[in-house]
């Protein structure tokens, strides 16, 4: 989440271009977030965040996002001994 101040305490809003369809952002605190699904592997790019007083704006430079595939490694087999109780 970026961090910013108004000098004269006015009320800040964020907003974003490029938002991903798996993802959500919250204009009152500029956060990105969202958890993407195997549908979604890809390069999400040229994302840009900015925040304005109202009067003045400034942006974060554009960046990408990159969703990658997790591996499926197959089956595992399990081998449990019960501890012994015995003294």
């Amino acid at each position: 989440m970026p961090a910013v101040t108004d000098p004269s305490g006015g009320a800040l809003i964020f907003s974003i271009q490029k938002l991903p369809s798996w993802a959500t952002f919250s204009m009152a605190i500029g956060s990105l977030s969202g958890t993407p699904t195997s549908s979604n592997v890809g390069t999400f790019a040229n994302i840009v965040i900015s925040v304005s007083d109202g009067k003045t704006s400034a942006a974060l430079a554009p960046f990408s996002i990159v969703v990658a595939a997790v591996p499926v490694s197959g089956s595992a087999n399990l081998v449990w001994v019960p501890p012994d109780h015995q003294h």
